[in-house]
C-alpha cells in the first residue's frame, strides 16, 4: 500500500510550530529590517518582471507581423519558433485569466498568429521563420513540434474560449482549434498507430519520445472537450477515443514495479534505459489533461486508475527525483540518478503538474511538494540563489536562469520558452496560494502578520481554487442534467 513519506521535518506539529512561531516574533524583530532576499519578493511582481521580459524578446519578422524570439545567443537570433510563441500565447492566457486582465492581450493573439500562419498546406507546422532569409523552415513529416505546438495553442483556445462572452472574440479562438483539427485530420491516418501511439519524426535518427506523444494525448483531450462543449459532439467522441487509446499506450511506458529503481517514473523511449525529469513533467500534464477533459465524453471514466498512477509518480518519481530543497534532478537510470543540471524548466513543470495533482486528489501533501519545488526556484535551495534575475543585468533582469549546472554554479542563459514556462508555473502557484506572505515595511508588523497568517494555514481546509479542473466538473454536470 502506498505510503506518503514522512514531511514533518518540513512541517511540525501544530504546537511545536504555534511555539515556533512565538519564539520567532521575539527574536526576529531586529533581523527584519535588512533587505529582503529572493524568497522574498512578491508573486505579483515576479509575475510583472518576468512577463516584462517576455514582451521585450518581441520581434517584428515581416512588416507589421509581430513574434517572440528566443531570446539567446545572437548566432541564432535570427530564428523565430513556432513552439515558443505557442508557450509565451500559453503562458498570457493564464495571465488574463487568473490576473483578470487584458493588458497583454494584444501580444497573445500576436503570438497565436505567427504560428498559424506557419502551418503548411499540409496543415502540419513549420519549425521557425528565419527573418534573415525571410522563409519558413522545417516541415513535410510529422515531427516532433507538431505536437507541442498544438498543445500549447488548445489549452491556450480552451483558457480564453471559457472566458465571457463579449470579453475575447469567441469566432477567432473557435478558428484556431479547426486548424489544429485539420492537422491532426491530415496526419493521424498515418501517424497514429492502432495501440494509441504515434509514429513522429526527428531532425535527427532517434527513437519516438513519450513526451512528444504525451503532448499528443494532451492536445487530443482538449480538443474533445472544446468539441463538446462549443462544437460538434460527433467530433467530440472521435478525439476522446484517439485520446483514450493513446492514455492507454502512455500509461504502459510508466514503471510500476515497486522493486524497480525506476518505480513511478515513465521511460523517455521504448529501449526503457532512461527516465528524464523534463520527459516526465510532459507527459504527467497530457495525462492530467486526458483526466480533466475526459468526463466531458465519457460516462463513467476510470479515474481510480489514473488516481493511482499519480499517487506512483509522486511518490515513486518526484519524491525521489527532487532534493531537500525541491530541486529537480535531471534524470535516472536503473544504476544511477543524475543530480545535474536542476533545470528551471523543470521545475516549472513539477509546479503545474503537482499543483494539477492537488486539485484533482486533494491534501495537504501535494500542496506541500509544490510549495517545495516553488521555493527552490525562487532561492530556497542549496547555494540560495534566486533563479530569477530579479536585479540582474538589464537584458536578463526579470528572466529565469538556465538552472545549476552543479552545486556551485548557475547557468544565466535566458530563453523564452523558460521564461514562459516559469511565469505560467508562478500564476499556477498563486492561484492556490503557494506565494510567500508580503513582508512590511516594519518588522513588528511583518512579523505579526506572518504569525497569523501560519496559524490561519494551520486550520483552514482546503480552499477553492481558480483551477481549469474545478469549472469544467461543474459545466460536466450541468450537461449531464440537461441531457
Amino acid at each position: 500500500m502506498w505510503k506518503a513519506p514522512d514531511l514533518s521535518h518540513l512541517y511540525p506539529p501544530r504546537k511545536a510550530l504555534v511555539l515556533a512561531i512565538m519564539f520567532t516574533s521575539i527574536v526576529s524583530v531586529p533581523f527584519l529590517s535588512r533587505g529582503a532576499s529572493g524568497a522574498e519578493i512578491d508573486i505579483i511582481t515576479r509575475i510583472e518582471k518576468g512577463t516584462d521580459w517576455i514582451l521585450e524578446q518581441v520581434v517584428e519578422y515581416r512588416r507589421g507581423r509581430y513574434a517572440f524570439a528566443r531570446g539567446v545567443v545572437e548566432s541564432i537570433g535570427t530564428r523565430v519558433y513556432l513552439e515558443d510563441n505557442a508557450r509565451v500565447a500559453w503562458a498570457l492566457a493564464n495571465y488574463h485569466k487568473d490576473l483578470t486582465s487584458t493588458r497583454h492581450d494584444r501580444w497573445l493573439k500576436a503570438s497565436v498568429e505567427f504560428v498559424l500562419e506557419g502551418q503548411t498546406g499540409d496543415f502540419d507546422f513549420h519549425r521557425y521563420y528565419d527573418t534573415k532569409q525571410e522563409q519558413w523552415v522545417g516541415s513535410g513529416s510529422f515531427y516532433c513540434w507538431n505536437s507541442h505546438v498544438m498543445a500549447l495553442l488548445a489549452q491556450t483556445a480552451f483558457t480564453m474560449r471559457k472566458l465571457p462572452e463579449g470579453s475575447i472574440e469567441h469566432t477567432f479562438w473557435n478558428g484556431v482549434i479547426q486548424r489544429i483539427e485539420a492537422c491532426i485530420d491530415s496526419w493521424a491516418g498515418a501517424a497514429m498507430k492502432v495501440d494509441g501511439s504515434w509514429e513522429i519524426a526527428y531532425p535527427e535518427p532517434r527513437s519516438v519520445r513519450v513526451e512528444d506523444v504525451g503532448m499528443m494525448l494532451n492536445v487530443l483531450s482538449c480538443v474533445s472537450g472544446y468539441e463538446k462543449m462549443w462544437g460538434d459532439s460527433g467530433r467530440a467522441e472521435k478525439f476522446s477515443k484517439a485520446a483514450k487509446k493513446t492514455c492507454d499506450w502512455i500509461l504502459n511506458q510508466q514503471e510500476m514495479n515497486q522493486d524497480s529503481r525506476g518505480y513511478g517514473g515513465y521511460y523517455d523511449d521504448q529501449s526503457k534505459a532512461i527516465q528524464t525529469t523534463l520527459s516526465n513533467g510532459r507527459i504527467v500534464f497530457g495525462l492530467l489533461s486526458f483526466w480533466t477533459f475526459i468526463g466531458l465524453t465519457v460516462q463513467e471514466p476510470d479515474y481510480d486508475l489514473l488516481r493511482k498512477r499519480m499517487i506512483a509518480w509522486t511518490d515513486g518519481f518526484v519524491v525521489k527525483m527532487t532534493d531537500q530543497y525541491g530541486g529537480p534532478a535531471a534524470n535516472r537510470t536503473q544504476l544511477l540518478t543524475s543530480l545535474y543540471p536542476k533545470r528551471t524548466l523543470v521545475a516549472a513543470e513539477f509546479i503545474r503538474d503537482l499543483m494539477l495533482i492537488w486539485v484533482d486528489l486533494g491534501g495537504s501533501y501535494y500542496w506541500s511538494l509544490t510549495e517545495l519545488t516553488y521555493n527552490w526556484l525562487v532561492g530556497k535551495n542549496e547555494i540560495q540563489r534566486d533563479m530569477q534575475q530579479m536585479n540582474g543585468p538589464t537584458e536578463r533582469r526579470g528572466s529565469f536562469c538556465s538552472g545549476m549546472q552543479n552545486s556551485t554554479y548557475v547557468d544565466p542563459e535566458s530563453t523564452t520558452e523558460t521564461t514562459a514556462e516559469c511565469v505560467e508555473a508562478m500564476l499556477h502557484a498563486m492561484t492556490i496560494d503557494i506565494p510567500e506572505f508580503p513582508r512590511f515595511r516594519y518588522p513588528v508588523a511583518s512579523t505579526v502578520v506572518a504569525s497569523a497568517a501560519l496559524l490561519i494555514i494551520l486550520t483552514r481546509r482546503r480552499r477553492a481554487t481558480y483551477s481549469l479542473k474545478c469549472s469544467i466538473l461543474q459545466e460536466t454536470e450541468s450537461f449531464r442534467n440537461s441531457s
